[in-house]
């Protein structure tokens, strides 16, 4: 019987450790994400100033970290055209969504969404087509 009960104890010994390796990866792994993502930003014509939350962060064509939590204004400005504004805003990244299945999964609290890992800024992609300040009045014929 001894030899049973060691069966079982080590049969069960596997059990949870195969439970807490599937914990670990399923759950929470937002925490171990970056605060930051790249943010790209186009313009036709290039070579226009790029305004991220009002602070000059370069000139089109740019790619610039930003941070993954909370909305960003995006300002495009060159001279002899018309400034744009862009708004971006978050949604769940592909690391949080495994959070959440994970979490759903295990019944566990979703600790990895309260991570900025878990979100990302949206869109993450952004092209402009400046509009000249002055249009040129179409030529008669």
């Amino acid at each position: 019987m001894p030899e049973a009960s060691h069966h079982r104890s080590t049969q069960s010994r596997v059990s949870i450790a195969f439970l807490m390796t599937c914990y670990l990866n399923l759950t929470a792994c937002s925490i171990f994400g970056g605060s930051s993502q790249p943010l790209t930003v186009n313009s036709d014509p290039p070579g226009a100033n790029v305004l991220i939350n009002g602070t000059l962060a370069g000139t089109t064509p740019l790619q610039h970290q930003v941070p993954r939590r909370g909305d960003l204004t995006v300002e495009v400005q060159k001279a002899g055209y018309k400034p744009q504004t862009r708004m971006t805003g978050r949604k769940l990244s592909s690391v949080g969504i495994v959070d959440v299945i994970g979490g759903a999964m295990f019944l566990l609290p979703l600790l990895g969404l309260i991570a900025p890992g878990a979100w990302e800024q949206d869109p993450g992609m952004i092209g402009i087509t400046l509009e000249p300040e002055n249009p040129q009045p179409a030529q008669a014929q």
